[in-house]
Order: structure tokens, then sequence, then C-alpha cells
């Protein structure tokens, strides 16, 4: 399923608890220098055990622009990927189903 945020910062509530996605730069190994890498993920933003957990949503990409315009121009979640029980399942899921998410051909 293709979808695009409405709008950022986007903030949406899943069975395990209130989430944000964000946009965050990291380094990947390259054959001479680390290159550094951007990605779009559903963070929790709760206090508690799993307060840094992560859920990645866009494939790496080179520039935080980048990443950032995929959320707002159409993304690829599949949460039929994953198994039922999940946590990936159930927070992809809530993404698709929250208010001010929409279809990427919207």
């Amino acid at each position: 399923m293709e979808i695009r945020l409405a709008r950022l910062p986007f903030k949406f509530q899943t069975p395990d608890g209130m989430m944000e996605v964000t946009v965050r730069g990291g380094t990947r190994p390259g054959s001479i220098e680390p290159q550094t890498v951007f990605a779009a993920a559903a963070s929790f933003i709760q206090h508690g055990p799993r307060a840094l957990e992560r859920i990645q949503l866009t494939p790496n990409m080179p520039t935080y622009g980048q990443a950032l315009k995929a959320l707002t121009t159409g993304f690829k979640v599949t949460p039929s990927s994953h198994e039922p029980d999940s946590l990936k399942f159930r927070v992809l899921t809530a993404l698709t189903r929250a208010d001010g998410v929409l279809s990427a051909q919207d």
C-alpha cells in the first residue's frame, strides 16, 4: 500500500503507545569513507522501555530532504509482510489507518 502524510510533524496512536514520524541520519560503511544516509521512521514518544524503538518507513536516502519529501509525496508500507502479532505489523497497520494519512494517489 502506498501512502503519504498530509502534515508534518505527524503523530499517531498505536496499540503500543503514541508514535511520531521523524527523519534521522545515520552512517553506512562505505568502501573508502562512511556515508551519511537518512531514513524516515516511526518512533515511540512516550517514556519507558520502548522510548528508543524505531520502525523504519522509507529506504535509506542520501539527503534529509529526499527522505522528508518521500513522506509527503508517497512511500510504500506493507503491514501484511509481517507476523500479525508483531510490533511492526501493529505499528504499520495503525499508521495506515491514522487521521492525516492519505493514499499516494490523492
